[in-house]
């Protein structure tokens, strides 16, 4: 019985490709145009082919004499070794000089005379010629050290035309090196000199595809390294150290750190020393995305592999983490690199180190930056101080903070209005009182420093911000002011007297505002616009017209200036007035210059309104029946009605409105009720009380019996709406 014959399918085939005799060339195939179909063709450069201008890969523009991809397949135009003619003088002619050449070399040396290198030349010349295998010597050093791809190419386009050396496998090695090249190389010519090989019984060793891993390395493409990859797989090829560290790269350049942090991994395993090239660029570019995280972790096990680390990295991490920032990672840098004095960073590192440490609360950490701007002679500046008082409030420390403070401010350094918001907005976070700050800086200044005006004033501010929900904290704020003198030499103010004024407004507690103001005119304190605004609207709030007015004047006379919506709430609460006072407010020129500016844009849009209703007829004139001089009157009668109206409103108090009212209801309902009662015959029990003449209870009488007939239905209804209600 014949055995069962094995049919290897295309299924076989995609299973298993090792069944393939020739699965590399498969990977590396150089298709032609009529093959490819719709994928477009790659220029590559050939072993046969002259040096071409940069690649389009590498961002350049390539040389119009970039070969065709018909040119791509190798063109082994040298005789057979057995048919050289052996007496040829090892030291051929200048090609460029050779009359002897074929047309093409003669095209291409016309078109490339100006741009020949003068390695080439130093190659062809005819006072120094040159051996053959001191030229292949050449051309492992020149493609294997320097990566010069043109020169390279040079050199094998010497040796393959005018020396007949057929190419060999070393020489594509050397080529797919010289793709390194970062502005000549590519991965496209990597890719076709790799389809190239196996087609000419060329074959592929390791040493050909470690090469093109290390091409690949500078120049990634992610399907020509798998390739080259399944193809040592599926030769029982072992991938080298070397070759290792060159697919990380190549992952870091595509951004795949998580394939190139597993693959570290891996050769963490195999017992693969990882060089220092490979993992800077790794921490290069895992601080350049910003994942501080992951570089703590690889730098420390780093370090406890036993490798060192430059000292241009640890100034990067530092300089990266701090400006983040990252507090862990910038710790972990300072205390192993500056505290010991390995590493010397710059004024603005500090300074971003100060800013990690004060948003993180590390007092530590900001104490140790401190004394190394003290050793190496750098005096600290406003930021600094800020930064390590924020330091402090961040772990909860006030008196600390507050102790900064102070002593930035008895080394000669003012406070500024920012140096303490962060102490206003812990104080505000944490819910704290006035007298215990007020009590810190009265143990600060038993100890001997001069309490600056602004920490003081930040009490008083914090009053203010709590006199929006608490309105009893007034007492206590003028107590403190009261202290305030004493505990301040500088004393308050116009800014001081502007928080207790507002918060004294919104607690309705006018006796502590004429306190205060009082106090201001006795110390001369000039008021600023903000402190005339809060006492206008204070009058206008107790009905004070007269003093409203007077301090208008006198805010008008300083040359001051009203906020938009202090103008807005003046002619509000003057608007439901009669005083001639507020009449006189309403139209003062401090309101009318803040609400003209301010009206201007709402204006426009009223204007595009009236213009819109303009376009359309109204009732009146959309009746024709009407004289035209009945309907003009008509309009007058009712413009000038809406006119009496508002003034009616505008003159009239809200109670009086409230008032009339409910007496013009009142009258509608006693109406309504009658013409019941008429409708139904029971108005003759109503008692009128006098105020209907008998003469007209009898007319109704007579025009109800008349019409009783047809308001039958009417009656039933109202009754049955009677009844429900």
């Amino acid at each position: 019985m014949p055995p069962n014959t094995l049919i290897l399918g295309g299924l076989w085939y995609c299973l298993r490709p090792s069944l393939i005799p020739t699965s590399s060339a498969r990977h590396f195939r150089t298709w032609k145009p009529s093959e490819r179909h719709n994928l477009p063709p790659v220029p590559t450069a050939s072993i046969s082919l002259p040096p071409t201008e940069p690649h389009p890969s590498t961002g350049r523009t390539g040389r119009e004499d970039v070969p065709k991809p018909s040119d791509v397949e190798p063109k082994f135009t040298d005789p057979p070794l057995d048919q050289q003619d052996s007496s040829q003088p090892e030291e051929y002619r200048d090609p460029l000089r050779d009359a002897s050449a074929t047309t093409v070399d003669h095209t291409w040396i016309s078109r490339s005379r100006n741009r020949i290198s003068k390695v080439y030349r130093w190659i062809i010349s005819k006072s120094k010629p040159k051996r053959t295998d001191f030229l292949e010597g050449k051309l492992e050093k020149v493609a294997g050290k320097t990566y010069d791809l043109k020169n390279t190419m040079y050199i094998l386009h010497v040796l393959v035309r005018y020396r007949h050396i057929r190419p060999d496998v070393r020489h594509y090695r050397a080529l797919i090196i010289a793709n390194c090249d970062p502005v000549h190389g590519s991965a496209d010519q990597v890719r076709a000199l790799l389809g190239e090989m196996e087609p000419n019984g060329i074959p592929l060793d390791s040493a050909t595809l470690h090469a093109a891993l290390k091409a690949l390395a500078v120049h990634p493409d992610y399907l020509v390294r798998e390739n080259v990859l399944q193809t040592l797989r599926d030769r029982w090829l072992s991938l080298s150290p070397d070759g290792w560290h060159w697919v990380v790269a190549g992952l870091v350049r595509q951004n795949q750190f998580e394939l190139a942090l597993d693959h570290i991994a891996q050769m963490r395993m195999k017992n693969i020393p990882v060089q220092n090239w490979l993992h800077g660029l790794i921490i290069y570019n895992l601080c350049e995305i910003e994942d501080f995280d992951e570089v703590l972790r690889q730098m420390d096990s780093r370090l406890q592999q036993g490798y060192d680390i430059s000292l241009d990295l640890w100034h990067y991490v530092l300089d990266a983490a701090s400006e983040a920032p990252h507090r862990k990672l910038t710790r972990y840098v300072w205390r192993r690199m500056v505290e010991l004095g390995y590493l010397r960073p710059a004024y603005g590192t500090c300074r971003n180190v100060l800013t990690a440490a004060g948003r993180e609360g590390d007092v530590l950490l900001a104490a140790s930056v401190f004394r190394y701007l003290e050793d190496i002679g750098i005096p600290r500046g406003l930021e600094d101080y800020e930064a390590m008082a924020e330091a402090h409030l961040m772990s909860g420390n006030l008196y600390s903070a507050l102790e900064v403070l102070c002593t930035m401010h008895k080394c000669g350094i003012a406070l500024e209005k920012s140096s303490t918001r962060s102490v206003l907005t812990f104080m505000i976070m944490t819910r704290a009182a006035p007298r215990d700050a007020w009590n810190i800086l009265k143990q600060l200044k038993l100890a001997g420093y001069d309490i600056p005006f602004d920490c003081a004033n930040v009490v008083i501010e914090f009053c203010e911000n709590k006199a929006l929900y608490d309105p009893s904290i007034v007492d206590e704020a003028v107590t403190l002011y009261k202290e305030f003198y004493s505990l301040c030499p500088s004393g308050a103010s116009a800014s001081t007297y502007n928080s207790l004024i507002s918060m004294c407004r919104r607690a309705f507690r006018r006796d502590a505002a004429m306190f205060i103001i009082k106090e201001m005119s006795a110390l001369n304190v000039m008021p600023r616009d903000e402190t005339f605004e809060d006492i206008i609207l204070m009058c206008l709030e107790r009905n004070n017209f007269r003093s409203a007015y007077h301090y208008s004047q006198d805010f008008m006379e300083r040359g001051g200036r009203l906020s938009k919506d202090a103008a807005v709430q003046m002619r509000d609460k003057c608007s439901a007035s009669t005083d001639q006072f507020a009449i006189g407010l309403q139209d003062h020129p401090l309101v009318r210059r803040e609400l003209k500016s301010s009206d201007g844009d709402e204006g426009n849009q009223e204007r595009k309104q009236v213009s819109t209703r303009m376009r359309q007829p109204s009732r009146l004139m959309a009746n024709p029946s009407r004289p035209r001089e009945k309907r003009e009157a008509q309009a007058v009668r009712r413009a000038r009605h809406n006119i009496r109206r508002a003034r009616r409103r505008i003159e009239v108090s809200r109670e009086t409105r409230i008032t009339m009212n409910k007496e013009r209801r009142r009258r509608k309902r006693r109406v309504e009720a009658f013409k019941r009662l008429v409708r139904t015959k029971k108005w003759a029990d109503c008692k009128t009380d006098g105020r209907i003449p008998e003469d007209q209870m009898k007319a109704s009488n007579d025009r109800a019996d008349s019409g009783e007939s047809t308001s039958r239905d009417s009656a039933g209804s109202i009754d049955s709406g009677e009844k429900a209600s």
